[in-house]
C-alpha cells in the first residue's frame, strides 16, 4: 500500500507565513487558525503573498515617507515664520540698547521708518529702529472675534519694539509677528494689547482686547508653549497693565502666577534648571545659564514691584530657595544694569519686611527711634547703590528705592519733625519727578511709561502735596521746589494716562481737588493731623491716605454717611467730623484753594459733576475693606473698636 503526501493546496495564512510559524488554517477555512486566534490577528489566505523582511520593509516605508514630506514642502510657499524664538539676553545680541542708553541718548537717532501719527500726540523718538517684515507677509488675527488686519498687527509690533522694548528688553526684534504667532499666541497678544495703548489708527483696539488678553495669562498654565513665552508675556501684562473695565484686577494674582511658573521650570537655580524638566536633557551651556539668569532676575523684579506697588510684602531673594552661592551667582551672570535694579528691589522688599518686624500700626517713642535708625541704614544701602548708577534709568531707579523708602519716615508721629527726614524726602520726590520729566522733553509723550514710572510719579506727588498741606512747609524747606514739582507731576499724569479709567487719570482727580481743599489733612478744629490713617499697606499706605482723605470730602456717596476719625491723644480716637463742616484754616492762616504768587489753581468737583469713587476705583488702589465695614460704623457706639482695629 502507497502512502499519500498532503497535497499542496494546504495553504497558510499570511500572518503564519510572515512569521514562519505552522498553521492549520486549511483544517477549517472558514475560521481564523489556531495561532491567529491566540494572538487575535487578522487570519487571512493570499496566494500572491510573499514574506518580506521586516528590515527591509521599515527602510521602504521610511522613503516613502521622506518622499512624500519632501513633496509636501515643495507644495507650500516658503515660510521661516515657523523658526522658533530664541529667548534672548540683555547683550548686544538682542539688538537693543539699555532703556536709559535708547530713551534718554544725546546723539540723535534716526526718525521712525513708519508714519509718526501712529502715536499719539506724533513724535520723533530716539530709538533702535523696529523690526523689518520683508518676505514675511503678516496674517491678521482676531481674538475673541475681534479681529486685527495685518496692516495693524505691522504697526503695533514697530511701535512695541521701537517705544516699549526700551523698558522690558526680553524679546527679539528681528522675529517676525507670525513666528510669535505660531509659537505663543499669548505672548502674540500680550504685544498686540501693550503696543496698542496709543495707537491713534484704531484707539477702540486696547478695551476691546483687554479682558481676552487677561483671560490668555490666567490660563496661560495650561498652555503648550515654551515656559519662557508665557513668563515673556506675562512680565509684559505686569509691566504695562490695562486700565480698568470690564474686568477684575488680577495684577496682584498674576505676580503670583509669575513667580511660581519661573520656579517650576527652575529659573530661580539657574544652573540645576535641567533637573526641573520633565524629559532628560543636558545642563545648560553658558550662554543657557546667562539667558536664563536674566529671565529669573527680570522676574523677581517685577513680581517685587508688582507687591510694592500693591502694599503686600514682597519676597526677598533670600526666601526664593537659593543658597548664598546660587544668590551671588546670579548677580554675577546678569548684565551690571538689570542687577542693580534687582538690588533696588531687593532693598524695598528687606526694609518693608524690617519696619513690619519693628511695627507699624502702633508705635511708642522708642518704636519710632529704632524706625528711624533702620530707614537710615537702608537710605545708606542706597547712597553705595548710587555710586553704581552711571545712566539716567539707573537713577532713576535708585530714587525710587530711596523714595520708598524713605515714605516709611511718614508713619511716624513723634519724632517726624525732629528726625529731620524732611528736606531729604523733598529733594527724592523732586528728583523722581524731574527725571519723568526728562523724559517727556526727549520722547514727546508718555503713554509708553511703565507701571514703575506711573507708582513713582503718584508716590512722589502724594509726599509733596502732605509736605505743602503741613504746618512743616514754613520751616525752611524748599517750598517753591516742591510746589512746581507738584504741579509738574499733575501734567505729567494727564500725559501718562491712556484711558479716562486708568490709574493715571484718577491720580489727576485726586491732586487736583486735595490740593485745593482746605480740609485735608486736618481735624475738625483746623490743627494738623500730620500722622497717617492707613497703616497696614506698607509703601502704598501714603497713596492710600491721600485717597481716604480726597473720599472724605470729594466723594458724593461718602457725605453725611461716611466719618473721617481724628486721634485725640496718641493712637486712641475721639469725635469723626463729617464733610460738609465748616472750613477750617490751613498751616499759614488761610484756606489753602490758592496758593499766593502761583497762578495755577486746579478746579475741585462740585455737585453732582463730582468724581465718584466707585468700587472700580477702590480696586485701582487695592482697598482692603468694604465700604461698611470701614465707614459706615459710629465711632462712639461700641463696635467702634472693632473697626479700629482692622484699620
Amino acid at each position: 500500500m502507497v502512502s499519500r503526501r498532503p497535497k499542496k493546496g494546504k495553504k497558510a495564512c499570511t500572518e503564519c507565513r510572515q512569521q514562519k510559524a505552522k498553521c492549520d488554517v486549511y483544517l477549517n477555512p472558514d475560521q481564523p487558525c489556531t495561532r491567529c486566534r491566540k494572538v487575535n490577528a487578522n487570519c487571512i489566505v493570499s496566494e500572491p503573498f510573499k514574506r518580506e523582511h521586516k528590515r527591509k520593509r521599515i527602510s521602504d516605508l521610511e522613503r516613502e515617507s521622506e518622499d512624500l514630506r519632501r513633496k509636501l514642502r515643495s507644495s507650500q510657499p516658503a515660510d521661516t515664520h515657523l523658526s522658533p524664538i530664541a529667548l534672548l539676553t540683555a547683550a548686544a545680541e538682542m539688538g537693543v540698547r539699555t532703556p536709559a542708553s535708547d530713551t534718554l541718548s544725546e546723539t540723535p537717532q534716526p526718525p521712525p521708518s513708519y508714519p509718526p501719527q501712529l502715536l499719539a500726540p506724533t513724535v520723533l523718538v530716539h530709538s533702535t529702529p523696529g523690526p523689518a517684515y520683508d518676505g514675511d507677509t503678516t496674517k491678521s488675527r482676531t481674538l475673541n472675534g475681534i479681529q486685527v488686519s495685518a496692516q495693524e498687527i505691522d504697526d503695533l509690533f514697530q511701535i512695541f519694539f521701537r517705544y516699549y522694548a526700551q523698558f522690558l528688553p526680553i524679546l527679539d526684534p528681528q522675529a517676525r509677528p507670525n513666528t510669535y504667532y505660531a509659537q505663543s499666541p499669548f505672548l502674540f497678544w500680550a504685544i498686540i494689547g501693550v503696543a496698542c495703548r496709543a495707537y491713534s489708527r484704531n484707539p477702540t483696539l486696547l478695551m476691546a482686547l483687554a479682558r481676552s488678553i487677561i483671560e490668555m495669562a490666567l490660563l496661560s498654565t495650561l498652555s503648550v508653549s515654551p515656559p519662557s513665552n508665557t513668563i515673556q508675556g506675562i512680565l509684559l501684562l505686569l509691566t504695562w497693565p490695562f486700565p480698568k473695565g470690564d474686568h477684575p484686577d488680577v495684577t496682584f494674582p498674576m505676580g503670583g502666577i509669575l513667580l511660581h511658573i519661573a520656579m517650576q521650570n527652575g529659573l530661580h537655580i539657574p544652573m540645576s534648571s535641567h533637573e526641573f524638566s520633565r524629559v532628560k536633557m543636558a545642563a545648560p551651556s553658558d550662554l543657557d545659564l546667562l539667558r536664563r539668569s536674566e529671565l529669573w532676575a527680570h522676574s523677581i523684579i517685577v513680581y517685587q514691584r508688582v507687591c510694592v506697588t500693591k502694599g503686600q510684602l514682597p519676597r526677598a531673594l533670600g526666601n526664593l530657595g537659593q543658597d548664598p552661592a546660587q544668590h551671588q551667582g546670579l548677580f554675577e551672570n546678569i548684565a551690571p544694569w538689570i542687577a542693580l535694579k534687582l538690588r533696588c528691589q531687593e532693598l524695598i522688599a528687606k526694609c518693608s519686611e524690617a519696619t513690619t518686624e519693628n511695627g507699624l500700626r502702633t508705635m511708642s517713642l522708642d518704636q519710632e527711634r529704632a524706625l528711624d535708625l533702620i530707614l537710615r541704614t537702608y537710605e545708606g544701602q542706597v547712597d553705595d547703590l548710587e555710586l553704581q548708577a552711571v545712566t539716567d534709568d539707573e537713577r532713576f531707579d535708585t530714587a525710587l528705592c530711596r523714595m520708598a523708602i524713605q515714605s516709611f519716615h511718614l508713619y511716624k508721629n513723634q519724632t517726624l519733625v525732629s528726625s529731620g527726614c524732611y528736606p531729604r524726602i523733598l529733594v527724592t520726590a523732586c528728583s523722581l519727578i524731574d527725571y519723568i520729566q526728562s523724559l517727556c522733553e526727549r520722547v514727546g509723550f508718555l503713554s509708553m511709561a511703565p507701571v514703575q514710572m506711573g507708582f513713582a510719579l503718584l508716590l512722589a506727588s502724594t509726599t509733596l502735596l502732605r509736605i505743602l498741606k503741613s504746618s512743616v512747609a514754613s520751616q525752611g524747606l524748599e517750598i517753591s521746589r516742591a510746589r512746581a514739582s507738584l504741579f509738574t507731576a499733575i501734567n505729567l499724569a494727564q500725559q501718562m494716562s491712556v484711558d479716562s479709567a486708568d490709574l493715571a487719570a484718577k491720580t489727576v482727580t485726586i491732586l487736583k481737588a486735595v490740593w485745593n481743599s482746605s480740609k485735608a489733612f486736618r481735624k475738625m478744629d483746623g490743627t494738623e493731623y500730620s500722622s497717617l490713617r492707613i497703616r497696614s499697606r506698607l509703601v502704598l499706605s501714603l497713596i492710600l491716605d491721600t485717597v481716604w482723605w480726597w473720599r472724605d470730602e470729594f466723594d458724593p456717596g461718602s457725605r453725611s454717611v461716611r466719618s473721617v476719625v481724628e486721634p485725640a491723644q496718641g493712637n486712641g480716637y475721639a469725635r469723626s467730623r463729617y464733610p460738609g463742616t465748616a472750613e477750617s484754616s490751613g498751616p499759614n492762616g488761610d484756606t489753602n484753594r490758592e496758593v499766593a504768587g502761583s497762578a495755577t489753581t486746579f478746579g475741585v468737583p462740585e455737585g453732582n459733576d463730582a468724581f465718584h469713587l466707585d468700587e472700580q476705583f477702590l480696586a485701582d488702589f487695592e482697598w482692603a475693606l468694604a465700604d461698611d465695614t470701614l465707614f459706615s460704623l459710629d465711632p462712639l457706639s461700641s463696635n467702634w473698636s472693632t473697626t479700629n482695629n482692622l484699620l
